[in-house]
This record gives C-alpha cells, sequence and structure tokens, in this order.
C-alpha cells in the first residue's frame, strides 16, 4: 500500500472529525455526525474486506481488500479522534 495515500486519508478524516464536533458544538444535538459517518464507513470498509476474503479471492479480492484496508483506517482514526474530541470537550 502506499504510504502516502494512507495518510493524507488518515489527516482528511482527522480534519472532517474536528470540522464534524465543530458543527455538533453549535448544534447541541444529542447524536454526534461524526460518531454516525466514521460508524458506518468502518462497517463499510470491514464488509469490504470480509467479501474479498470470503467470496471474491485470486487477485480481484486483492483489489476489494486494498479498498477496505484504505477506507478501514481513515474511518478507525476518525472515530477514535471523534470519540476523543467528545470526551474532552
Amino acid at each position: 500500500m502506499d504510504i502516502k495515500l494512507i495518510l493524507v486519508t488518515i489527516i482528511t478524516a482527522l480534519v472532517l472529525a474536528y470540522i464534524f464536533h465543530s458543527v455538533q458544538r453549535k448544534r447541541n444535538s444529542d447524536k454526534h455526525i461524526g460518531d454516525k459517518v466514521f460508524n458506518i464507513g468502518f462497517v463499510i470498509s470491514l464488509t469490504i474486506i470480509a467479501i474479498s476474503i470470503l467470496v471474491v479471492g485470486g487477485w480481484d479480492g486483492m483489489v476489494l481488500g486494498a479498498i477496505g484496508a484504505y477506507l478501514l483506517f481513515p474511518s478507525l482514526s476518525g472515530l477514535i479522534f471523534t470519540k476523543l474530541l467528545m470526551r474532552y470537550s
């Protein structure tokens, strides 16, 4: 995997998490936007990885697995950062 692409997507996810948190503070709502978005991204990436391993296999499965991994890292880092922002603000 290209480490630069992963780092760029992680940084983008952290910026998005902060933007979602800023919008959430202004809205004063119970449900956090970033929590929903990154949870959905996390579930989608795990589903793509599972499908690539269990169903597709071969070279096509490796392509799907890479796409799932590219989605997994930013969604997981965004989810962790969102939880930290929710806890400490």
